[in-house]
């Protein structure tokens, strides 16, 4: 059996001989070549005869050896020469195959045949006879070297090659230059990447016979890819058609004199024949050598009619008319992750939902790069700031654009104003027209019908920095709340990459502009590094209370040191605004005074936060807060840690400090909002219904009646007044002075006699129901989801304009306020009684249609488990980037019955976009 197969016997794949019958069958079930996408026929009539004649070759799937491709040893006779070890291909590949069968692994060619039986299982009728199976077969199967003998003996020219050698090289330098365009690729996955290539289905540039078109689009968009396939195409005719000429490929730069010269010579005669060329790169050349070159193709194309020239360039390279030109468009997002996804080995890749690392997976240059960084770096640690100047470093490396300083100079002012007006610049009011060629010529930037922008939008955010640390931007104005989504990494990279004292400088007047754009910022720059760095300065912007000297000479070390963490802390308050005094003890509306503590190794300090009337000054060394616990009666509180000595950690403590008591009001749901807000309303009703003693009845009320609600919060605000801190449990809820202080405020304007449940009683009996959800009918439910929906929007609002004003756009929801929520209120069956709740799936969009101060559009249909609607997720789930993480779709339970509905709904949106800017250390859940 395997064991009897000579040496003789294992001849190579593309010119074995299957017998007549297997033949018949391989061609009865296959037409065209097994190879995914090439399409192209197994066989053609002869022009004279009209019969049937072979035009391609049989591969051995399991014919692989280190000597060349062979059939299996381990196989009889019969089992290598058998259908299943079979795969018909075109010509072109299975010279490819043969010439390299290391690329193509048996899996994979059994899994395309597969594939290609599947296709073409209709054909089976087109089976041939066996006096035509014999005749093929022995047609396709000969070996002609007559060619090859005369060239031997001839001088060597284009003309001299044989067509199978000039169709072997021509396979040859497509797979060369495809390799070269993965040189960032690393090279144990160049493979995987040309076969993913290979796989893609998306169909091929169109260039009609006498017609020349031109692909534009800036660097690293896939021009060249593009180009590679129309020509691939173009060989694979030649393969299969002798009558089809060679496809010639041309870069711009080496043609030389003309264009038609270069393709005489490439072919070794005039293209009198169909031929494809490609002319690749005329961004190589000035611009008037590329208008030539279009020229030398126009002529060529009317000369030649067969011929079809398609050339390649950045856009403002040679005059394109809008007729020839071809724009590439940008991937999509999917596109670029599959290819990613490939070169790295991996199924997923954290961290890819941020806004800027979607953008980067719409060329293949940037994935390229991506995979490339993202493996040497490891993707836990490396941070998205580092990642994308780390690629910027890397293409720019790779370019290596020659410009003058006055050009680079114009870069950084570009991307200035690009960034500030969010959009392309026109070109006749940024500089002088030679200044516009300098930077056409750098490849860099593209001049496009009258506008500049940035041919890859990760330069825009590289030169903004260099603007930002040369001064040609503001700090303040590129943190404020409207611009800081569109310059937050231009001033990341500024902040990384200066000197310590210029960074801490950007925190500081980014913290009075825009806490949120601070909080941002430093956490993709600061990094831990415990115990370096020298003892902050003995001097800042203001000056120390108590300190001896004017010039710093002589100041206690503790003030020093507290001076310098008090001032990180003043600004971020500055930047909170009125917020900051619910976050650190104030006195008359300023920060309260400081008692400080330095040990003798000026290590360990000790801060503690003076109650009124205690210090007299700012800051006051105080010796006795050494001793835990010996005068806390003075002090709201008192913590001590290790000096923060590394880059910008002063801003990390002093943050970390506000960001605990801000966590505490986002949980307890108690930041100040509008007295006529719909959240105010369920907190009022709330706190009543944990006051008012229940009815004897115990079922929930829905009225309260004031007089009863006045009384006892008057008895428990005579308590408050008398004590620093109160507190009365109810419900497993505590209730605390400030809660008191609040709702007695809130009182005083109240009309009417009663307070009102603000969500309708269930309007079904529970005799039966297990759960609340199901004491309501489906349309007073989704009727109140509506409306929780349409209160919380709202009241996120509120929230945030109150609150968190200077935050702006950062704010993930409010940057795309006014929204139109739309969605599904998800109903279990009514018989199952073991569902917990109803829920709600839904979206938000921006409502270009409405104002921002409009009541909230919000549109529900109901759906009943487990029948949802097909279309129902397709709907909800349409792709959208989102800056600061906003997730495209939500799903929650809904509590139907319960107090704080849209409070509890609007507090996790906004805990979610004050996680996103750092101002929250942990995602908060927001339980009733």
């Amino acid at each position: 059996m395997g064991s009897d197969v000579t040496s003789a016997d294992r001849v190579p794949r593309r010119h074995a001989s299957p017998t007549d019958s297997t033949f018949k069958e391989l061609y009865a079930t296959a037409l065209t070549c097994g190879i995914p996408n090439c399409g192209e026929p197994l066989y053609r009539e002869n022009p004279v005869t009209g019969q049937r004649i072979l035009n391609s070759q049989v591969a051995h799937i399991h014919a692989r050896s280190e000597g060349g491709p062979r059939w299996d040893p381990e196989m009889s006779e019969e089992d290598n020469r058998g259908f299943d070890n079979l795969i018909p291909l075109c010509a072109r590949h299975a010279f490819e195959i043969d010439s390299t069968p290391e690329h193509y692994p048996a899996d994979r060619l059994r899994a395309w045949k597969k594939r290609q039986i599947e296709t073409h299982s209709q054909a089976v009728a087109l089976s041939l006879s066996d006096a035509e199976a014999a005749e093929v077969a022995a047609a396709s199967f000969s070996v002609d070297n007559l060619m090859e003998r005369l060239t031997a003996l001839l001088p060597f020219s284009a003309r001299s090659r044989s067509r199978a050698e000039a169709l072997a090289l021509a396979s040859d330098s497509s797979r060369a230059r495809s390799v070269v365009r993965l040189r960032s690729t690393p090279a144990d996955r160049v493979e995987a990447a040309l076969a993913w290539r290979t796989e893609q289905a998306d169909p091929v540039v169109e260039v009609p016979a006498g017609a020349l078109r031109v692909l534009v689009a800036p660097m690293g968009a896939g021009k060249s890819e593009e180009a590679e396939r129309w020509w691939s195409e173009g060989l694979t005719q030649a393969w299969a058609d002798p009558q089809v000429a060679i496809p010639v490929w041309l870069e711009a730069r080496e043609v030389t004199p003309t264009l038609a010269g270069a393709v005489q010579e490439a072919l070794g005669g005039d293209p009198v024949r169909t031929c494809r060329i490609v002319v690749d790169n005329l961004d190589a050349v000035s611009p008037r050598r590329a208008d030539q070159l279009l020229n030398d193709a126009r002529r060529l194309v009317a000369t030649w009619p067969g011929v079809s020239v398609l050339a390649t360039t950045r856009p403002g390279a040679g005059t394109v008319d809008r007729a020839e030109r071809l724009d590439v468009a940008a991937w999509p997002v999917r596109r670029g992750w599959d290819l990613l996804s490939t070169v790295l080995g991996e199924d997923y890749v954290p961290g890819l939902d941020a806004h800027e690392m979607r953008q980067l997976l719409t060329s293949p240059l940037q994935v390229h790069a991506l995979a490339s960084r993202l493996r040497a770096g490891g993707d836990a640690r490396v941070s998205t700031r580092e990642l994308l100047s780390g690629l910027v470093d890397t293409i720019l490396e790779r370019e290596r654009p020659d410009a003058s300083r006055e050009v680079w100079a114009s870069l950084s002012r570009l991307a200035a104003r690009i960034l500030d007006q969010q959009g392309p610049v026109r070109a006749s009011v940024f500089a002088r027209q030679h200044v516009i060629w300098e930077l056409e010529e750098t490849g860099l930037v593209v001049h496009d019908d009258g506008l500049l922008r940035f041919a890859l939008p990760l330069f825009e955010q590289r030169f903004a920095a260099h603007a930002l640390q040369d001064g040609e931007a503001l700090i303040e104005t590129a943190a404020g709340a409207e611009l800081f989504p569109r310059w937050r990494y231009a001033i990341a990279f500024a902040v990384a990459t200066a000197t310590r004292e210029r960074a801490e400088e950007f925190l500081l007047r980014m913290a009075r502009t825009n806490p949120a754009a601070a909080s941002w910022v430093l956490d993709e720059t600061a990094r831990p590094e415990r115990g370096t760095g020298p003892l902050p300065p003995a001097s800042t912007d203001g000056p120390v209370d108590g300190a001896a000297g004017g010039d710093g000479a002589g100041i206690d070390p503790a003030l020093a040191v507290g001076a310098w963490l008090r001032e990180a802390t003043l600004s971020w308050l500055q930047g909170l605004g009125t917020l900051g005094q619910l976050l650190a003890p104030h006195h008359q509306g300023a920060l309260a005074p400081w008692g400080v503590f330095l040990d003798a190794e000026h290590s360990w300090m000790t801060i503690a936060q003076a109650r009124e009337g205690v210090l007299e000054s700012d800051l006051v060394v105080r010796p006795d807060l050494e001793a835990w616990g010996s005068s806390l009666g003075y002090f709201h509180d008192r913590q001590s840690f290790t000096v923060p000595r590394e880059s910008l950690a002063r801003w990390v403590w002093a943050r970390h400090r506000l960001r605990e008591r801000l966590a505490r009001e986002v949980k307890n749901r108690t930041l100040p909002v509008d007295s006529a807000s719909a959240l105010a309303a369920e907190r009022a009703w709330f706190l009543a219904q944990r006051i008012v003693p229940k009815e004897r009845t115990g079922r929930p009320r829905q009225n309260v009646p004031l007089s009863d609600l006045r009384a006892e919060v008057n008895a428990r605000m005579a308590h408050v007044e008398t004590t620093r801190r109160s507190r009365w449990q109810r419900d497993g809820y505590t209730i605390d002075s400030a809660d008191i202080r609040w709702l007695h405020a809130h009182l005083q304007n109240l009309p009417g006699d009663t307070l009102t449940n603000p969500r309708p009683p269930a309007d079904r009996a529970n005799d039966s129901g297990r759960y609340l959800w199901q004491t309501y009918s489906p349309e007073l439910t989704r009727s109140i989801t509506q409306d929780v929906v349409r209160d919380a929007l709202a009241g996120y609002r509120d929230l945030v304009e109150r609150n968190f004003s200077q935050f702006g756009a950062a704010l993930g929801l409010y940057s795309i306020l006014p929204v139109r929520a739309e969605g599904f209120v998800i109903m279990p069956e009514p018989s199952d009684t073991e569902a917990y709740s109803a829920s709600v799936a839904y979206t938000l969009r921006p409502n270009a249609g409405s104002r921002a101060q409009d009541v909230p559009a919000v549109e529900f249909d109901l759906a009943e488990e487990p029948n949802l609607p097909g279309s129902l997720w397709n709907r909800l789930q349409e792709e959208h980037a989102s800056v600061f993480h906003r997730p495209a779709v939500h799903h929650e339970e809904l509590s139907t019955g319960l107090e704080r509905q849209a409070t509890n709904l609007a507090y996790s949106w906004l805990a979610r976009d004050l996680k996103a800017v750092g101002w929250l250390e942990h995602t908060l859940t927001i339980p009733d």
